[in-house]
Protein backbone atom coordinates (compact mmCIF):
# COMPACT_ATOMS: atom_id res chain seq x y z
CA UNK A 1 0.00 0.00 0.00
CA UNK A 2 1.46 3.62 -0.84
CA UNK A 3 1.70 6.15 1.83
CA UNK A 4 -0.54 9.26 1.17
CA UNK A 5 2.01 12.30 1.66
CA UNK A 6 -0.83 14.60 0.86
CA UNK A 7 -0.73 17.35 3.15
CA UNK A 8 -3.47 16.23 5.81
CA UNK A 9 -5.39 20.41 4.85
CA UNK A 10 -5.22 19.07 0.96
CA UNK A 11 -6.78 15.97 1.74
CA UNK A 12 -9.85 16.90 3.89
CA UNK A 13 -10.56 20.33 1.82
CA UNK A 14 -13.97 20.08 2.00
CA UNK A 15 -14.21 19.55 5.39
CA UNK A 16 -12.02 22.36 6.26
CA UNK A 17 -13.92 25.05 4.68
CA UNK A 18 -17.06 23.57 6.25
CA UNK A 19 -15.28 24.40 9.42
CA UNK A 20 -13.93 27.69 8.42
CA UNK A 21 -17.23 28.68 8.05
CA UNK A 22 -19.17 27.10 10.90
CA UNK A 23 -16.23 28.76 13.12
CA UNK A 24 -17.06 32.42 11.48
CA UNK A 25 -20.94 31.54 12.40
CA UNK A 26 -20.47 31.34 15.60
CA UNK A 27 -17.78 34.03 16.37
CA UNK A 28 -19.81 36.67 14.49
CA UNK A 29 -23.32 35.05 16.02
CA UNK A 30 -22.00 35.44 20.19
CA UNK A 31 -20.07 38.40 19.07
CA UNK A 32 -23.41 40.13 17.93
CA UNK A 33 -25.86 38.54 20.22
CA UNK A 34 -23.57 38.96 23.39
CA UNK A 35 -23.37 42.87 22.31
CA UNK A 36 -27.12 43.20 21.83
CA UNK A 37 -28.43 40.25 23.93
CA UNK A 38 -30.59 38.99 21.30
CA UNK A 39 -29.60 35.89 20.88
CA UNK A 40 -31.92 34.05 18.65
CA UNK A 41 -32.42 37.07 16.35
CA UNK A 42 -28.37 37.68 15.69
CA UNK A 43 -28.30 34.04 14.80
CA UNK A 44 -31.35 33.39 12.11
CA UNK A 45 -29.28 37.02 10.95
CA UNK A 46 -26.21 35.96 10.48
CA UNK A 47 -26.85 32.34 8.73
CA UNK A 48 -28.90 34.58 6.39
CA UNK A 49 -25.65 36.72 5.74
CA UNK A 50 -23.65 33.80 5.39
CA UNK A 51 -23.90 32.77 1.73
CA UNK A 52 -23.15 36.73 1.12
CA UNK A 53 -19.41 36.61 3.01
CA UNK A 54 -18.32 33.51 1.13
CA UNK A 55 -19.14 34.54 -2.10
CA UNK A 56 -17.14 38.02 -1.18
CA UNK A 57 -14.52 35.88 0.54
CA UNK A 58 -14.24 33.60 -2.13
CA UNK A 59 -13.98 36.43 -4.98
CA UNK A 60 -11.23 38.30 -3.14
CA UNK A 61 -9.11 35.28 -2.93
CA UNK A 62 -9.77 33.50 -6.45
CA UNK A 63 -10.31 36.66 -8.40
CA UNK A 64 -8.17 39.31 -6.59
CA UNK A 65 -5.44 37.45 -5.08
CA UNK A 66 -4.02 36.15 -8.13
CA UNK A 67 -3.21 39.92 -9.47
CA UNK A 68 -0.64 40.04 -5.98
CA UNK A 69 1.68 37.02 -7.71
CA UNK A 70 1.74 38.38 -10.84
CA UNK A 71 2.61 41.58 -9.35
CA UNK A 72 -0.29 43.89 -10.80
CA UNK A 73 -0.82 46.21 -7.36
CA UNK A 74 -2.17 49.18 -9.03
CA UNK A 75 -4.59 47.20 -10.32
CA UNK A 76 -5.21 44.96 -7.11
CA UNK A 77 -5.23 48.29 -4.86
CA UNK A 78 -8.30 49.58 -7.22
CA UNK A 79 -10.21 46.22 -7.63
CA UNK A 80 -10.14 45.80 -3.39
CA UNK A 81 -11.67 49.30 -3.16
CA UNK A 82 -14.18 48.21 -5.34
CA UNK A 83 -14.82 44.49 -3.86
CA UNK A 84 -14.96 46.33 -0.24
CA UNK A 85 -18.10 48.75 -1.85
CA UNK A 86 -19.69 45.61 -3.43
CA UNK A 87 -18.96 43.05 -0.24
CA UNK A 88 -20.86 45.59 2.18
CA UNK A 89 -23.70 46.06 -0.39
CA UNK A 90 -23.72 42.15 -0.83
CA UNK A 91 -23.90 41.59 2.93
CA UNK A 92 -26.43 44.46 3.36
CA UNK A 93 -29.23 43.26 0.61
CA UNK A 94 -28.84 39.71 1.93
CA UNK A 95 -31.03 40.83 4.99
CA UNK A 96 -32.30 43.27 3.65
CA UNK A 97 -34.55 41.40 1.30
CA UNK A 98 -35.08 38.46 3.34
CA UNK A 99 -35.92 40.92 6.29
CA UNK A 100 -37.50 38.61 8.91
CA UNK A 101 -37.75 41.02 11.49
CA UNK A 102 -39.82 43.41 9.37
CA UNK A 103 -40.41 45.71 12.97
CA UNK A 104 -36.57 46.70 13.03
CA UNK A 105 -36.34 50.26 11.32
CA UNK A 106 -32.36 49.54 10.33
CA UNK A 107 -34.37 47.05 7.35
CA UNK A 108 -36.76 49.66 6.51
CA UNK A 109 -36.65 49.30 2.30
CA UNK A 110 -36.27 53.21 1.62
CA UNK A 111 -32.83 53.20 4.17
CA UNK A 112 -30.99 50.60 1.92
CA UNK A 113 -28.81 52.80 -0.28
CA UNK A 114 -27.88 54.28 2.83
CA UNK A 115 -23.85 54.74 2.44
CA UNK A 116 -22.79 54.74 5.77
CA UNK A 117 -24.65 51.75 6.25
CA UNK A 118 -22.92 49.80 3.38
CA UNK A 119 -19.32 50.88 4.54
CA UNK A 120 -20.28 50.15 8.10
CA UNK A 121 -21.11 46.92 7.31
CA UNK A 122 -18.11 46.10 4.52
CA UNK A 123 -16.05 47.68 7.69
CA UNK A 124 -17.67 45.45 10.63
CA UNK A 125 -17.23 42.29 8.04
CA UNK A 126 -14.11 42.59 5.82
CA UNK A 127 -12.16 41.34 8.17
CA UNK A 128 -13.16 37.54 6.83
CA UNK A 129 -11.60 38.33 3.27
CA UNK A 130 -8.14 39.02 5.38
CA UNK A 131 -8.60 36.21 7.54
CA UNK A 132 -9.36 33.48 4.63
CA UNK A 133 -6.71 35.36 2.46
CA UNK A 134 -3.64 34.56 4.98
CA UNK A 135 -4.86 30.79 5.62
CA UNK A 136 -5.34 30.38 1.98
CA UNK A 137 -1.17 32.15 1.53
CA UNK A 138 0.22 29.83 4.25
CA UNK A 139 -1.44 26.92 2.83
CA UNK A 140 0.01 27.87 -0.91
CA UNK A 141 3.39 28.74 0.85
CA UNK A 142 3.21 25.32 2.79
CA UNK A 143 2.03 23.46 -0.15
CA UNK A 144 5.01 24.99 -1.86
CA UNK A 145 7.52 24.04 0.95
CA UNK A 146 6.18 20.13 0.76
CA UNK A 147 7.21 20.23 -2.71
CA UNK A 148 10.38 21.49 -2.81
CA UNK A 149 11.61 19.16 0.35
CA UNK A 150 10.65 16.45 -1.10
CA UNK A 151 12.08 18.03 -5.00
CA UNK A 152 15.38 18.34 -2.71
CA UNK A 153 14.64 14.70 -0.83
CA UNK A 154 14.78 13.11 -3.95
CA UNK A 155 17.63 14.86 -5.68
CA UNK A 156 19.69 14.39 -2.30
CA UNK A 157 18.64 10.48 -2.76
CA UNK A 158 19.46 10.41 -6.40
CA UNK A 159 22.73 11.93 -5.80
CA UNK A 160 23.42 9.55 -3.16
CA UNK A 161 22.58 6.83 -5.05
CA UNK A 162 24.63 7.70 -8.02
CA UNK A 163 27.74 8.31 -5.49
CA UNK A 164 27.49 4.80 -4.22
CA UNK A 165 26.77 3.15 -7.12
CA UNK A 166 30.52 5.06 -8.47
CA UNK A 167 31.75 2.96 -5.53
CA UNK A 168 31.02 -0.22 -6.74
CA UNK A 169 33.07 -0.34 -9.83
CA UNK A 170 36.12 1.54 -8.05
CA UNK A 171 35.96 -0.92 -5.45
CA UNK A 172 35.66 -4.04 -7.59
CA UNK A 173 38.67 -2.41 -10.07
CA UNK A 174 40.90 -2.32 -7.04
CA UNK A 175 39.83 -6.06 -5.41
CA UNK A 176 40.45 -7.29 -8.74
CA UNK A 177 44.15 -6.08 -8.86
CA UNK A 178 44.80 -7.56 -5.86
CA UNK A 179 43.57 -10.68 -7.06
CA UNK A 180 45.17 -10.55 -10.63
CA UNK A 181 48.68 -9.56 -8.38
CA UNK A 182 48.04 -12.46 -6.40
CA UNK A 183 47.21 -15.20 -9.77
CA UNK A 184 50.29 -14.29 -11.13
CA UNK A 185 52.47 -14.79 -8.15
CA UNK A 186 50.23 -18.59 -8.40
CA UNK A 187 48.97 -17.85 -4.79
CA UNK A 188 46.94 -20.55 -2.98
CA UNK A 189 44.89 -17.67 -1.74
CA UNK A 190 43.90 -16.38 -5.28
CA UNK A 191 40.05 -18.79 -4.34
CA UNK A 192 39.44 -17.01 -0.90
CA UNK A 193 39.85 -13.90 -2.37
CA UNK A 194 37.14 -14.85 -5.08
CA UNK A 195 34.93 -16.31 -1.96
CA UNK A 196 35.65 -12.83 0.02
CA UNK A 197 35.01 -10.64 -2.79
CA UNK A 198 31.31 -12.56 -3.71
CA UNK A 199 30.55 -11.26 0.09
CA UNK A 200 31.63 -8.37 -0.48
CA UNK A 201 29.61 -7.48 -3.40
CA UNK A 202 26.74 -9.24 -2.03
CA UNK A 203 26.90 -6.38 0.50
CA UNK A 204 27.35 -3.70 -1.66
CA UNK A 205 24.71 -4.73 -4.57
CA UNK A 206 22.02 -5.95 -2.29
CA UNK A 207 22.17 -5.41 1.34
CA UNK A 208 23.60 -1.79 1.32
CA UNK A 209 20.29 -0.27 -0.35
CA UNK A 210 18.87 1.75 2.64
CA UNK A 211 19.75 5.19 4.14
CA UNK A 212 21.49 3.23 7.48
CA UNK A 213 22.28 -0.47 8.20
CA UNK A 214 23.52 -2.08 11.46
CA UNK A 215 27.24 -0.78 12.71
CA UNK A 216 28.34 -4.29 13.10
CA UNK A 217 27.28 -5.23 9.83
CA UNK A 218 29.60 -2.25 8.32
CA UNK A 219 32.44 -3.65 10.80
CA UNK A 220 32.05 -7.44 9.19
CA UNK A 221 32.57 -5.32 5.82
CA UNK A 222 35.60 -3.56 6.43
CA UNK A 223 37.30 -6.89 8.35
CA UNK A 224 36.22 -8.37 5.13
CA UNK A 225 38.31 -6.04 3.34
CA UNK A 226 41.05 -6.26 5.48
CA UNK A 227 41.43 -9.81 5.43
CA UNK A 228 41.40 -9.09 1.77
CA UNK A 229 44.70 -6.80 2.39
CA UNK A 230 46.48 -9.48 4.55
CA UNK A 231 46.27 -11.99 1.73
CA UNK A 232 47.71 -9.87 -0.94
CA UNK A 233 50.55 -8.49 1.13
CA UNK A 234 51.08 -11.32 3.64
CA UNK A 235 53.57 -10.83 6.00
CA UNK A 236 55.23 -7.90 4.07
CA UNK A 237 51.82 -5.65 5.71
CA UNK A 238 52.52 -4.55 9.28
CA UNK A 239 48.86 -3.90 9.93
CA UNK A 240 46.98 -2.44 13.41
CA UNK A 241 43.00 -3.02 13.37
CA UNK A 242 41.09 -2.25 16.74
CA UNK A 243 37.64 -1.92 17.15
CA UNK A 244 36.92 -0.21 20.56
CA UNK A 245 32.81 -0.06 22.04
CA UNK A 246 29.81 -1.95 21.31
CA UNK A 247 28.55 -2.02 17.57
CA UNK A 248 25.32 -3.57 18.34
CA UNK A 249 23.40 -0.49 19.74
CA UNK A 250 24.19 2.22 16.47
CA UNK A 251 23.11 2.55 12.56
CA UNK A 252 25.58 3.93 10.41
CA UNK A 253 25.50 4.78 6.78
CA UNK A 254 26.66 1.90 4.33
CA UNK A 255 30.07 2.18 2.72
CA UNK A 256 30.97 5.27 4.59
CA UNK A 257 33.78 3.96 5.99
CA UNK A 258 35.24 1.98 3.31
CA UNK A 259 36.95 4.17 1.32
CA UNK A 260 38.97 5.55 3.83
CA UNK A 261 40.57 2.11 5.00
CA UNK A 262 40.88 1.57 1.53
CA UNK A 263 42.30 4.45 1.08
CA UNK A 264 45.19 3.57 3.31
CA UNK A 265 45.97 0.57 1.04
CA UNK A 266 45.27 1.57 -2.64
CA UNK A 267 48.17 5.31 -1.99
CA UNK A 268 49.75 3.81 1.19
CA UNK A 269 50.71 -0.01 1.51
CA UNK A 270 50.87 -0.56 -2.51
CA UNK A 271 53.30 1.70 -3.47
CA UNK A 272 55.51 1.16 -0.27
CA UNK A 273 58.10 -1.28 -1.51
CA UNK A 274 59.83 -1.64 1.52
CA UNK A 275 57.66 -2.20 5.01
CA UNK A 276 54.20 -0.35 4.61
CA UNK A 277 52.53 0.21 7.96
CA UNK A 278 48.58 0.63 8.02
CA UNK A 279 47.34 1.60 11.61
CA UNK A 280 43.46 1.83 11.90
CA UNK A 281 41.53 2.17 15.10
CA UNK A 282 37.40 2.66 15.29
CA UNK A 283 36.43 3.83 18.70
CA UNK A 284 32.18 3.65 19.18
CA UNK A 285 31.20 6.09 22.17
CA UNK A 286 27.24 6.80 23.34
CA UNK A 287 27.25 9.83 21.24
CA UNK A 288 29.57 9.29 17.74
CA UNK A 289 32.05 7.39 15.88
CA UNK A 290 35.71 7.72 15.50
CA UNK A 291 37.95 6.42 12.69
CA UNK A 292 41.71 6.87 12.72
CA UNK A 293 43.41 5.42 9.32
CA UNK A 294 47.18 5.90 9.11
CA UNK A 295 49.29 4.78 6.29
CA UNK A 296 52.63 5.22 5.63
CA UNK A 297 53.72 6.94 2.63
CA UNK A 298 56.94 5.94 0.37
CA UNK A 299 59.51 8.11 0.16
CA UNK A 300 59.05 10.54 -3.21
CA UNK A 301 62.08 10.34 -5.66
CA UNK A 302 62.43 13.26 -7.72
CA UNK A 303 60.26 15.93 -8.58
CA UNK A 304 56.71 14.01 -8.76
CA UNK A 305 52.76 15.05 -9.29
CA UNK A 306 51.12 15.37 -5.78
CA UNK A 307 48.47 12.80 -6.40
CA UNK A 308 44.67 13.67 -6.08
CA UNK A 309 42.14 12.10 -3.38
CA UNK A 310 40.83 10.07 -6.20
CA UNK A 311 37.10 9.13 -6.48
CA UNK A 312 36.38 6.79 -3.63
CA UNK A 313 37.43 9.90 -0.72
CA UNK A 314 35.67 12.48 -2.97
CA UNK A 315 32.78 10.68 -3.13
CA UNK A 316 32.40 9.83 0.43
CA UNK A 317 33.39 13.36 1.30
CA UNK A 318 30.10 14.43 -0.71
CA UNK A 319 27.85 12.00 0.51
CA UNK A 320 28.83 12.36 4.50
CA UNK A 321 27.34 16.33 3.49
CA UNK A 322 24.58 14.83 2.17
CA UNK A 323 23.74 12.27 4.94
CA UNK A 324 25.40 14.07 8.26
CA UNK A 325 25.29 17.72 7.63
CA UNK A 326 26.45 19.45 10.85
CA UNK A 327 26.88 16.01 12.39
CA UNK A 328 30.45 14.95 11.15
CA UNK A 329 34.34 16.03 11.32
CA UNK A 330 36.97 15.15 9.18
CA UNK A 331 40.96 16.31 9.55
CA UNK A 332 43.45 15.08 6.96
CA UNK A 333 46.96 15.76 7.30
CA UNK A 334 50.51 14.06 5.75
CA UNK A 335 53.76 14.67 7.66
CA UNK A 336 56.49 12.40 8.68
CA UNK A 337 55.77 10.06 5.57
CA UNK A 338 52.20 9.59 7.09
CA UNK A 339 49.17 10.25 5.82
CA UNK A 340 46.46 10.01 8.22
CA UNK A 341 42.83 10.50 8.82
CA UNK A 342 40.71 11.15 11.56
CA UNK A 343 36.89 10.86 10.98
CA UNK A 344 34.10 11.68 13.76
CA UNK A 345 30.65 10.77 13.12
CA UNK A 346 28.05 12.01 15.78
CA UNK A 347 24.75 9.40 15.58
CA UNK A 348 21.44 10.72 14.21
Amino acid sequence: MTKNHTPIFLRYRFWWHVLFWVVVLLVFWLIYAGYRGEYYREFIINVIQLPAKMIGTYAFIYLLLPLVKKKKYVIFGILVLIHFFLYGIIVRASIYYTNPFPENISFARNNFFDLTRILSKAASDYVLPGIASAIYIFKRWYSEEQKNKKMLEEKIAAELNFLKAQIHPHFLFNTLNNLYTLILLKSEEAADIVLKLSELLDYMIYKSNIRFVPLANELEIVEGYIDLEKMRYSERLELSYAVNGEADKHQIAPLILLPFIENCFKHGASKDRMKPKVNIEISIMSEFLTLKAINSVPEKKGKEEPENEGIGLNNVKRRLELIYPDKYELKINSKNRLFGVELRIFWV
